[in-house]
Order: C-alpha cells, then sequence, then structure tokens
C-alpha cells in the first residue's frame, strides 16, 4: 500500500471511530471531542517505520483521550475503582486541561484546553509535571498543529544535523493539514477563541464573560508569593475572592483557586476547591467543575495512568 493509500484509510478509521470516542467523552467527562484529534490519530496510526523514528526521537505518544481510538480503546477502564478523568492528570493540572499526548521528559503531556464545557476546546496546551508544574500554549488549536510545530522547532535546533527521517516527518504531517483544517471548520466556531488570552503567573487563565468580574491578573505574580507565604496577606486575598464569589463575580476566585492549586499545599486544598468548583458552577459550567471535585479527592495519586486493558 503506497502512503496516501495507507493515509486515506487511516483517515477513514478514525473518522468511523470518532462517533463512538466522542460519545465516551461526553459521557464521561460532560466535553465535546473535536474532530481534530481523529485526525491526528490518523497520523499516528499511519506512521511508516521512518516516521515513527522521528516520533520516538521526539519522544511523544498518545496518552489521554487519544488512547480511546486505539484498536481496543473503548474496552478500556480505570483501575482500583478510580473515576476515569484522573487519567493522565497530574497534581498541579488545571480542570480545563484534558492530556491526549505524552511527551519527553520532567513529565511533559499535552491536552485540550476546555474553556467552556458547551463548545470544542480552544487550545492546546502543555505542562512538565515534574519540574515547573505551570501550564502553558504555543497557541495551536490542534494536536497536529502542535506536532507540526515541535517539529520544526527541533529541524531549526539541528540545522543540518537533523535526520532525513525527522525531515519527513514534516512532509507527512503536511499531507495531513488539509483534514485538520476542514475537521476544524466542521466543529464550527469557537466562540472564546476570539478573545485575547491571559494568563496567571502559571498557566492559562479560562476565558470568561465580562461580567465574571476583575480576576486581578497583573497582580498574580505578587499575589502567588503571598499565597505561598501564608499569614494575613492570604488570607485577605481568599477573603477578597469569596466575597466576589458570593457577589456572583467568580473571576477572582478561579484565579486565587487556581494559584493555590499549582501551590498544591495541603492547607490550602480544600479552599482551592471551593473556590474553583462554585465559580465554574456560578458560570454553568458543570463538567468543569466536577473535574475540580474528582480531581481534589485524589490529589494522592501518584500514578495518573488509570486506565488499563
Amino acid at each position: 500500500m503506497d502512503h496516501d493509500a495507507r493515509r486515506r484509510a487511516a483517515l477513514n478509521k478514525m473518522y468511523e471511530r470518532h462517533p463512538a470516542v466522542a460519545e465516551r467523552v461526553q459521557r464521561v467527562y460532560g466535553l465535546r471531542l473535536p474532530r481534530h484529534l481523529a485526525v491526528f490519530c490518523a497520523f499516528w496510526e499511519s506512521a511508516d517505520h521512518a516516521e515513527r523514528a522521528a516520533l520516538n526521537d521526539l519522544m511523544v505518544w498518545p496518552f489521554g483521550l487519544t488512547e480511546y481510538f486505539a484498536d481496543d480503546g473503548l474496552g478500556l477502564r480505570a483501575r482500583d475503582g478510580l473515576d476515569e478523568r484522573l487519567h493522565g492528570r497530574y497534581l498541579c493540572d488545571p480542570p480545563e486541561f484534558v492530556t491526549v499526548l505524552s511527551g519527553g521528559s520532567d513529565g511533559l503531556h499535552y491536552g485540550l484546553w476546555y474553556d467552556d464545557p458547551a463548545e470544542v476546546p480552544t487550545l492546546i496546551v502543555h505542562n512538565y509535571a515534574r519540574d515547573s508544574a505551570e501550564t502553558w500554549t504555543s497557541g495551536y488549536r490542534t494536536l497536529l498543529g502542535e506536532l507540526y510545530g515541535l517539529t520544526r522547532t527541533v529541524l531549526e535546533d539541528h540545522g543540518d544535523e537533523a535526520s532525513a527521517e525527522m525531515r519527513s516527518l514534516l512532509d507527512t504531517l503536511d499531507w495531513f493539514v488539509d483534514a485538520d483544517n476542514e475537521a476544524v471548520e466542521a466543529d464550527g466556531p469557537v466562540w472564546w477563541a476570539g478573545f485575547q488570552r491571559q494568563n496567571t503567573a502559571v498557566s492559562v487563565f479560562p476565558q470568561l464573560p465580562g461580567d465574571a468580574g476583575d480576576p486581578q491578573l497583573g497582580r498574580s505574580r505578587a499575589r502567588l508569593k503571598e499565597l505561598r507565604a501564608g499569614g494575613a496577606e492570604a488570607a485577605a486575598w481568599i477573603a477578597h475572592a469569596e466575597a466576589e464569589l458570593a457577589a456572583g463575580r467568580p473571576a477572582l476566585a478561579l484565579a486565587v483557586g487556581g494559584e493555590l492549586h499549582w501551590l498544591a499545599g495541603d492547607e490550602d486544598r480544600e479552599v482551592a476547591r471551593r473556590l474553583r468548583a462554585d465559580g465554574y458552577r456560578l458560570l454553568g459550567r458543570d463538567a468543569i467543575a466536577e473535574i475540580v471535585e474528582v480531581h481534589a479527592a485524589n490529589s494522592g495519586l501518584r500514578d495518573v495512568g488509570i486506565l488499563i486493558r
């Protein structure tokens, strides 16, 4: 089978699997599965020996939602009675982050970023769980785009020393670009994608409606130091966030709660849970609130490989 035929066959297979995987994700997570994930999985499925060698050099492999697309993927079940949503969910991951790919060193993993459960995800994000554990984005909307950017970076860094397999991988990714764009178009416009993205000191921040209040993101770095130190300043921030939340403005609660979640201190875990879960519910983002709850209830989990065959 030639390259084109092999890739078209993989696309058809993953397109056929997408509805069943999407139903699983909706049932388990309460989230919409983007069609572009099927395109990435087709790319992965169709990789030949040389392409697989380049992917091994990049040290990436399916992890999280992408595993459902495997031949036996929908047969995966959570081990030890754990919640399936904990799979690939590291200690400091924000609740909007849903893992789809594992990376190289230091716990690098990539995920879909859901600003609003009613929409498909807005961005691809990444996090080095065993390093800074901060969550950032390179700005790509699809996982194929993220891998394309990663491959280009490696080629630019290595120049003439880059392997022939790595150079050819870029051509392979190019082959799937039209399908990737068509998948994004088929999912329709994402409301929050058109707004400027903001961050806290440690993470991408969710897009919020204009009446959600002021998260005071410009003070996030200084606030993080005060929250880490504890004491009166930290208590004042928490009280302010709670007052804003009680007044129907959840933005500051989500910012402070997210910073406390990243700090991962035992003494602040309940506050972080409450501020975020209540904030998301106030916004009607119940699926995100439920991820907060299940993550907080299992914060001591050592191994995030939850799904087994």
